[in-house]
């Protein structure tokens, strides 16, 4: 189990071979929708040449090409940057075009669902998403309890509007949307403390900024 944590927290921390590989006006939603873009950036990864960019770009073409890539993004997902968690909480099926275009989350039944949830909220990776899923198990089968279809940012101020303040530690959010968030909340409209909120959540932000 200790070996499990280590593994994890060293992969939260691991940065995304993609990133390198992402231009400033990159729409990042429209990787997963848009082969002419995967592919364009499949180009920019070449040019890089570690083994990683190398094989994340493989990936790419072979998802376009209609491939099986199962045994494929097994090998090599943890040297992108992306957990190989227990239970398949992310799995070959949640990548199209070689990006992320869905992400299950789990109920606790699921050993991991924390770990993958902040990964999720932390990774450049996850930013590819446009749908979000909510799986539960309560009622004695898997089933998804909830669906979320959007961009990324639009997916999680949704889910931060369903009070799941997680969120808030996603660097998606701005300095600025922090300092509004913490303005404008209201403890008793919300049923929960705003400082609880900053210590757990917000505090663990990049980008916020402490006063």
């Amino acid at each position: 189990m200790e070996d499990r944590h280590q593994y994890l927290t060293a992969m939260l921390s691991r940065q995304s071979v993609i990133e390198q590989a992402i231009q400033d006006d990159t729409v990042l939603a429209d990787l997963t929708l848009d082969q002419s873009k995967a592919l364009a950036l499949a180009e920019r990864l070449t040019v890089i040449k570690s083994g990683s960019a190398m094989s994340r770009a493989s990936f790419i073409w072979q998802q376009i090409q209609g491939r099986a890539t199962k045994e494929w993004f097994e090998e090599w997902c943890d040297i992108w940057g992306i957990p190989a968690f227990q239970e398949q909480l992310v799995d070959v099926s949640d990548f199209r075009n070689g990006f992320m275009w869905r992400f299950r989350d789990h109920t606790t039944s699921w050993s991991e669902n924390q770990y993958a949830l902040e990964w999720f909220l932390t990774s450049i990776e996850a930013q590819t998403v446009t749908r979000y899923e909510l799986w539960s198990c309560d009622n004695g089968l898997n089933e998804c309890i909830e669906e979320i279809t959007g961009n990324y940012k639009y997916i999680l101020q949704a889910l931060l509007e369903a009070g799941v303040y997680e969120v808030l530690i996603s660097p998606i959010f701005t300095s600025e949307e922090l300092t509004s968030f913490v303005e404008e909340f209201d403890e008793d409209e919300h049923d929960f403390e705003l400082e609880e909120i900053l210590e757990d959540y917000i505090s663990r932000n990049p980008n916020f900024v402490a006063e």
